[in-house]
């Protein structure tokens, strides 16, 4: 029943979001519900494309076909052409004379381009994050940090280092409360998701990152903004540094 319901909306928005009132004096304003749902719909279909494009389910150079994105979404061509204009300007699709758009490949220039900003805007996040939390914020992820996930990394067990990372990444930026650099770095993290994710499995990179995130908590849990922004900024250049020496087996 939601899927039809789903469906039902697109189409009303496809067919220029008609109300189904009569006029009438005192009858509820529905105008407004199509266009809202079609946004909606449209906001649903662009998180999962970036989904796919992000995780390598669509790897650089997929041709993204108009129409049967249509078909799958069950949205008109217009509004997949929108959601293709959107992921053109994230950087995540390229629009390709004679073959529309195609999922964009990322140059190891590139990457490391992004690297360098990731330093200055993560380094910026994590000081302001150190200012603006309660110190106690930072005890559980000191925690998590710990002994256990050495065992586990120790037993090649790096799922829980992972999703460590991430939840800290997200509590780190709430506190940061700067919402341009959140807004760019979402879109840099998107870029290089999969690049990110093969730099941590790499040898030995999991084990090092988990001593250089305790080193930085300690200082946001001291409150010592300068010394956690200045320890951010070496856990990125170090991440750089393992994704050069090990660039066959990433790229």
């Amino acid at each position: 029943m939601a899927k039809k319901n789903v469906q039902g909306a697109a189409a009303m928005a496809d067919r220029g979001g008609q109300s189904a009132g009569d006029g009438s004096a005192g009858a509820p304003d529905v105008s407004v519900r199509p266009e809202r749902n079609r946004k909606e719909r449209a906001e649903e279909i662009l998180h999962i494309l970036r989904g796919r494009i992000a995780n390598h389910e669509l790897p650089p150079g997929t041709r993204l076909q108009e129409v049967e994105l249509a078909e799958e979404f069950e949205v008109s061509r217009a509004a997949v052409r929108e959601i293709l204009g959107a992921l053109e300007q994230r950087g995540l699709v390229n629009r390709v004379p004679n073959r529309g758009a195609v999922v964009a490949r990322l140059e190891i220039e590139e990457i490391y381009e992004i690297f360098d900003v990731r330093e200055a805007l993560e380094g910026l996040c994590v000081r302001l994050a150190t200012q603006n939390a309660p110190p106690q914020t930072w005890d559980p992820f000191l925690e998590r940090f710990g002994d256990g996930m050495a065992e586990a990394i120790a037993k090649g067990e790096v799922e829980p280092y992972i999703d460590t990372l991430e939840d800290l990444r997200r509590e780190t930026v709430r506190w940061a409360g700067n919402s341009h650099a959140t807004h760019f770095l979402d879109l840099l993290l998107e870029k290089t998701h999969l690049i990110k994710l093969r730099v941590m499995l790499l040898p030995g990179r999991a084990a090092a990152g988990r001593e250089m995130h305790v080193e930085m908590l300690r200082h946001m849990r001291a409150g010592d903004a300068a010394a956690a922004e200045a320890a951010k900024k070496r856990i990125i250049r170090s991440a750089r540094d393992w994704l050069e020496r090990y660039r066959s087996f990433v790229m």
